[in-house]
């Protein structure tokens, strides 16, 4: 055993260092209390690690409605490989945002409140049941894969009957909390930086948490064929980067517009770090955008200097 313990690599120990971290603050969190262990106060409520733990855990999940939706919806079946795959994600996902959320609240063990003392004039409500019914819904739409692993074809026919509607239920409730997580923050505007506070937050949270979903389905991707030595599926990982350009592409251009609108642009002028921070944003959505525009670019550049074979859809807008 202590043989084994030595002969550990340098990430098994960076592993179990940070373990052992996690579980020392999981420690003070639940004996000590929220403020002890963070420092929060009533009027700092929210520590940074929600912006981790939450917005970007529940935004990483959203492949699994995007390609529900792409697929059993629109009908697009050329993405329906990688549909389970994104499914079972996003509900790990949810099922780990919920697990955070016990260390989040003050008073965990009231977690379930939001499900029976109803408040409908709160954001976080809204947000509380779309989880909760969503991770349902997740569950629902991976159960295939369990029943046809034990094969209890009855109950998998059944299910498949009403998969349409569990998938159209599941869009509606991402589309509302996705958005819901943005409107959390209109009710702050003496908190954000003109850069960052919007009347568009529930729709750029929505557009963004596609964009991040369908990049979270290529990583996994890739990550999954190397670790099970399976061929990449790259002729649906190269669409669904295309698509995930124009999201990014759509994200930016909003953007922009709606800190021309609003005049924010003179913030630029100011002396800050904020203007820097605002840069880098737009320098982390732009540059991957055009990173998985350039093959598709690149393909018709050089179909035109070829003089033939050339895209339909530069056919279309050609003079």
């Amino acid at each position: 055993m202590v043989k084994r313990i030595l002969g550990m690599g340098f990430w098994h120990w960076v592993f179990w260092i940070i373990m052992a971290a996690a579980a020392y603050a999981s420690y003070l969190r639940f004996f000590k209390g929220l403020g002890a262990s963070t420092n929060l106060s009533d009027r700092f409520p929210w520590g940074i690690w929600i912006g981790f733990d939450v917005l970007c855990g529940v935004g990483l999940a959203a492949g699994g409605f995007t390609l529900a939706a792409t697929v059993h919806i629109f009908n697009i079946k050329q993405f329906k490989p990688i549909v389970r795959p994104a499914i079972l994600t996003a509900f790990l996902g949810y099922g780990l945002v919920s697990i955070a959320l016990l260390f989040d609240i003050g008073r965990p063990y009231r977690i379930w409140h939001p499900l029976v003392m109803w408040n409908p004039h709160s954001v976080m409500f809204e947000v509380a049941w779309c989880v909760t019914l969503y991770t349902s819904v997740l569950a629902l739409e991976f159960l295939p894969v369990v029943l046809e692993r034990f094969k209890l074809e009855r109950l998998n026919k059944m299910l498949k009957m009403v998969m349409i509607p569990l998938v159209i239920l599941g869009v509606i409730l991402s589309t509302l909390h996705q958005s819901s997580l943005g409107s959390l923050f209109l009710i702050v505007p003496q908190k954000l930086h003109p850069f960052w506070y919007s009347p568009l937050l529930p729709i750029l949270f929505y557009i963004s948490a596609i964009a991040v979903g369908l990049a979270m389905t290529i990583f996994e991707s890739w990550h999954s064929a190397r670790a099970f030595g399976k061929q990449l599926e790259y002729p649906i990982i190269k669409k669904l980067a295309e698509v995930l350009a124009v999201v990014l592409s759509v994200y930016l251009v909003l953007r922009i517009l709606d800190l021309y609108h609003r005049g924010v642009f003179v913030e630029l002028e100011k002396p800050g770090v904020e203007k820097w921070l605002f840069g880098l944003e737009l320098f982390l959505m732009a540059v991957p955008a055009l990173l998985l525009f350039r093959d598709k670019a690149e393909h018709a550049w050089g179909a035109v200097r070829r003089g033939g074979d050339v895209p339909a859809w530069i056919r279309h807008t050609s003079p």
